[in-house]
């Protein structure tokens, strides 16, 4: 019985394949799992080889520190949603950066990276921007200042609603202090709760009230023009900036060619360039029309004339120390981006932001810097020393007098 049923289970088991026939089949398995596996790695090397080309990111390249992180052309398709002509631009304690859209006849405030929030001094009447230039953001007081030049009036304006608060001179204040010039306001700074306009010959120091406390220039003279390129002088300065640590003051001193470094209190420090002669440029300065003090404490000046078109030893842009030492050019003229047409003001804003106002490419330009530096290859760079005075402090212009609400 037990002989019968276990030639009954042989019966009912499927035949087993020999040996030799079982690993030859394992073995094809195998290479066809690994030709597989060959397969695939040989299509994403296909692939790989077959990609495009990926678009280089704008001043990444290497020894141009410039990389693009935003352009803003404005807020719409439409012409007048456009950035026409830009003069200025400031950021403000949130990153967010505002510009004087000046052929536009206002301001606009956007994020960093483009994106629109509001536009001030818009609307009709009172407080109606004609071409604004320089402006800066008073955290402190919720205040955005914009130097009107046109209005000849530094206009107002609440930094969280855009609405008008006022506007500089005081309607009190006698015009006689400007001189025979007038008033014509370029750029505006915040320094010690005081208020700093650069207008055509000279800074102007104004208290919290829109009074004049102070200029910083040539000696008023009734009658007789103030501009000068004397030491002490200034001849349309269009552009200044103020250093939070040191506070020092630094002018774009435009027609005079040159750039001058001044103390807290007005103390001139050192003057680099030169006005022309017989109506030569003789300066290493072509047009400065920017200047702005970076978190390295290093100085950036807009040079406008300088223009290259490799952007890399010369420039646009070039740094000084706070000495006044030349330690680097850079910043190629064009209009691809991270080029510059007819650059104009510049300003430094958190976490390493840069923004320029390009006037001729309509827009402005956020960007980065990328250290290394490159060294100074500029042909007129010899000019520079030859160009540079440093002053032992003796030419002192007014200190800002108290205002009446600080005397009590």
């Amino acid at each position: 019985m037990g002989t019968a049923t276990e030639t009954l289970q042989e019966q009912q088991q499927p035949e087993q394949p020999p040996k030799e026939e079982r690993s030859t089949r394992r073995l094809l398995i195998f290479l066809l799992i690994l030709l597989g596996l060959t397969a695939i790695a040989l299509l994403g090397l296909l692939l790989w080889l077959l990609r495009p080309e990926a678009a280089a990111t704008p001043g990444a390249e290497a020894g141009y520190p410039i990389q693009v992180v935003a352009t803003i052309y404005g807020y719409g398709e439409t012409p007048e949603e456009t950035v026409t002509w830009p003069l200025g631009a400031t950021f403000d304690s949130e990153g967010n950066v505002w510009i004087a859209n000046t052929g536009r006849g206002r301001v606009e405030q956007y994020t960093s990276d483009g994106g629109y929030i509001r536009t001030v001094g818009e609307e009709p009447g009172t407080g109606k921007l004609s071409a604004p230039y320089g402006l800066t953001v008073d955290p402190s007081m919720g205040r955005v200042y914009v130097a009107d030049p046109p209005n000849r009036k530094v206009q107002i304006y609440d930094a969280a609603s855009g609405g008008y608060v006022g506007h500089f001179p005081a309607d009190s204040q006698d015009l006689s202090v400007f001189g025979p010039d007038g008033f014509t306001p370029y750029d505006v700074e915040v320094a010690e709760g005081r208020i700093v306009v650069s207008s055509n010959d000279g800074l102007y120091i104004f208290d919290t009230e829109g009074r004049v406390v102070a200029r910083w220039g040539a000696s008023t003279k009734k009658g007789e023009a103030l501009r000068g390129g004397e030491v002490g002088m200034f001849n349309f300065p269009d552009s200044m900036t103020v250093d939070p640590v040191t506070g020092r003051v630094y002018v774009a001193d435009t027609l005079n060619r040159r750039v001058v470094a001044l103390g807290s209190e007005g103390r001139w420090l050192w003057v680099s360039g030169t006005p022309d002669v017989n109506e030569k440029i003789t300066s290493f300065w072509q047009l400065p029309r920017g200047i702005e003090v970076g978190e390295d404490g290093n100085l950036y000046v807009i040079d406008t004339f300088r223009a290259d078109s490799e952007g890399m030893g010369t420039g646009h842009v070039v740094v000084l120390s706070p000495e006044g030492r030349l330690l680097s050019e850079f910043g190629r003229a064009g209009t691809a981006d991270g080029s510059f047409n007819f650059p104009e003001q510049l300003a430094a804003g958190p976490d390493g932001l840069w923004a320029l106002a390009d006037r001729e490419n309509n827009r402005v330009v956020i960007f980065r810097l990328v250290a290394p530096y490159p060294e100074v290859d500029d042909i007129y760079a010899d000019r520079y020393p030859k160009t540079f005075q440093e002053l032992s402090g003796e030419m002192v212009t007014p200190a800002p007098m108290p205002s009446p609400t600080e005397t009590g």
